[in-house]
């Protein structure tokens, strides 16, 4: 996997829409948070237009990240939201060549697919969250811009063991990889489904059901999917509540982590709730296990 590049006031990064549309005043309050950073903000005039679904036509989205993903003048392309379409993109953007230079990529939630294209494909480390100042806390937008600039690891100190394999004192030595539950699941049989062996695979939710998380999980355990991972952090699984106002996430979760061979973690503050730490996938990852266990992500 190839470095992931550091972010400096006066850098140039691109804002694009490849899955939903945002409203006018989303993308200007992420353009002005990035401007506050001392960025220069690049974002195409025609980046929203009437589609069926998103953003834009399925052309102009991938012209859009096509351009932002080769533009030299560029360090960083920042994804304005999830939503849906991403995976639109993939066959298009298979035929396109890596970039000589590595460039940061942020995004979440339906963004995962091509988080998993761009590490599996190109060896990009890219960075799991977002910087929606509307939607997000102060302290998970401080976390983004620390990952951006920084240059330093990314710590997560409140894990809990969710099994006994958990709770072994171990240190495991990684990468992080994964994101949003039902992107994963879709991923199967394509040609960006992910590769979870000997990686720490990541998995967070919103707005589904107990029973369909268990679906999810179970598709995937069949698919051989963990098989050979190193562990699973589970992220916030949101919302997803029974008809009469009962969640059944927990305990799903909780039977999964049980019946798993490899450690099984809550990550607590990743996903989509107001506190959603950045991460970053793709990068040397350690894993404690044990007593007290945690997680750093290296740059």
């Amino acid at each position: 996997m190839k470095k992931l590049p550091v972010l400096r006031p006066g850098d140039s990064v691109e804002i694009i829409a490849p899955s939903s549309r945002s409203t006018d005043s989303q993308l200007l309050d992420l353009k002005k948070l990035l401007e506050s950073w001392g960025l220069i903000c690049v974002v195409q005039e025609d980046i929203f237009a009437r589609d069926l679904l998103c953003a834009n036509t399925d052309e102009m989205r991938f012209k859009h990240l096509k351009n932002a993903l080769l533009n030299p003048e560029t360090k960083a392309v920042i994804c304005v939201r999830g939503g849906y379409g991403s995976t639109r993109l993939i066959p298009q953007l298979t035929a396109i060549d890596a970039p000589e230079r590595v460039k940061i990529f942020v995004g979440m939630s339906d963004i995962t697919c091509l988080h998993l294209y761009l590490q599996q494909h190109w060896q990009w480390p890219t960075i799991h969250g977002a910087a929606a100042p509307d939607k997000f806390s102060q302290e998970t937008i401080a976390s983004v811009q620390s990952v951006l600039f920084a240059g330093t690891a990314a710590h997560f100190k409140d894990l809990i063991p969710l099994n006994k394999h958990a709770e072994n004192e171990e240190l495991i030595k990684s990468q992080v990889t994964g994101g949003n539950l039902a992107l994963i699941q879709s991923g199967i049989g394509t040609c960006w489904q992910m590769d979870g062996r000997n990686k720490i695979v990541l998995l967070e939710e919103i707005g589904e059901r107990g029973y369909r998380v268990d679906r999810m999980l179970e598709h995937l355990t069949q698919a051989r999917m963990f098989t050979q991972a190193a562990a699973i952090l589970l992220g916030d699984f949101l919302e997803g509540r029974e008809p009469n106002g009962s969640s059944l996430i927990e305990p799903v979760l909780q039977r999964f982590a049980e019946k798993s061979a490899i450690p099984v973690l809550r990550v607590p503050g990743v996903g989509h709730g107001p506190v959603n730490y950045a991460i970053p996938l793709g990068t040397e990852a350690h894993l404690q296990l044990g007593a007290h266990p945690q997680l750093t992500c290296f740059r």
